[in-house]
């Protein structure tokens, strides 16, 4: 008789605030997925609805699932660092309690880590969502195009899906406990940190996850809003604002940023335009031509991830979306200036 092939034990942590909408999906693909191979630790951040009473439920019926519960909401950076320490595996695949994840993504997952010299593996949502509004479509997919072109060796953690060996997350301490609140760039920052001490964490692209988040249009904008907020703090903490252990000015950390390249220039013409549009209030149309020639920039900058988006999902939600892109734009734009607001006040997160 054949001998089963050896599996290696992986502790998946789920950090969740008031996701009862979600988990018992989550759960249900991870517990009914995989056998004795694997262990699942929520983390019950605080929630007030009926998340506690839900994941309880799984670990009454399933051995495999613990509960972690913190009384009071901590954030998800501390909630995943909390999940790490309680795990009985070497290996720690995080994810969130709005994901589904199959039994072959945890299979991808564990063939890049059977690799000694790949330190972490991540993958990336899929193009399919659950939610067909336009707002959680729109950000789904741009979820899914921006990572979908990254390279295979990365300098991001994405936490939708990402695996790492726990005594190396335990030696670099974790996610920055610095973070509260709801998950934004805790994790691009623990990847910049690993790339910039040569630790390889790779993206297999195979490695496919279903995403079951609701958002409206206002949610995304706020969402991206943050999310700017934060990458610009931490790009300025990594070139202008990192101190050493003893207090003393350190040396630059590499930056690594997944949002494309033409959606930072489309907010830089984006601003202009907005620029151009108040001063041609004052001074005449030659400013408004400029300012909508402008606009027409930041949407041509950004014409290969609207051909993605109608070939996705047809030629009228492309041109919706390109409305909808310059709103977030802007957002980002104002999520830039708030970050430096907030460096210039003495601010890091």
């Amino acid at each position: 008789m054949a001998q089963a092939a050896y599996r290696p034990r992986i502790s998946v942590i789920v950090p969740v605030y008031n996701g009862e909408r979600t988990l018992d999906r989550c759960l249900g693909a991870l517990l009914n997925a995989r056998a004795d191979d694997l262990e699942v630790i929520v983390v019950n951040d605080g929630s007030t609805d009926g998340t506690l009473a839900l994941a309880e439920a799984w670990s009454f019926r399933d051995g495999r699932c613990r509960i972690v519960h913190l009384p009071q909401n901590a954030g998800a950076a501390q909630a995943k660092n909390i999940g790490a320490r309680q795990a009985g595996a070497d290996l720690l695949l995080f994810t969130d309690a709005d994901i589904v994840v199959s039994t072959e993504v945890i299979d991808f997952i564990l063939e890049g880590l059977d690799d000694d010299q790949v330190h972490g593996v991540v993958g990336l949502l899929g193009q399919y969502c659950s939610y067909h509004n336009f707002a959680s479509q729109f950000k789904n997919l741009w979820m899914h195009y921006t990572y979908a072109r990254q390279p295979r060796e990365v300098g991001l953690f994405f936490t939708s899906v990402a695996a790492i060996r726990r005594e190396l997350f335990m030696r670099e301490g974790g996610f920055d406990d610095h973070y509260l609140g709801a998950s934004i760039t805790e994790d691009i920052e623990f990847g910049q940190r690993l790339r910039a001490k040569g630790y390889r964490v790779v993206l297999d692209k195979r490695a496919t996850v279903e995403h079951l988040k609701h958002y409206t249009a206002a949610e995304v904008l706020r969402t991206d809003l943050l999310r700017a907020r934060g990458l610009t703090l931490t790009w300025l903490r990594n070139h202008l604002l990192s101190d050493g252990a003893d207090g003393q000015e350190a040396a630059p950390r590499a930056h690594y940023a997944s949002v494309p390249w033409f959606f930072g220039a489309g907010v830089g013409a984006l601003g202009l335009a907005v620029l151009f549009l108040l001063i041609g209030l004052f001074f005449g149309s030659p400013w408004l031509w400029l300012s909508l020639l402008a606009v027409l920039g930041a949407l041509a900058l950004n014409l290969p991830f609207l051909a993605a988006l109608a070939r996705w999902r047809g030629l009228r939600f492309g041109v919706q979306s390109g409305g909808f892109l310059l709103l977030d734009l802007f957002a980002s734009g104002l999520g830039i200036a708030l970050g430096m607001f907030d460096a210039v006040r003495g601010r890091r997160y």
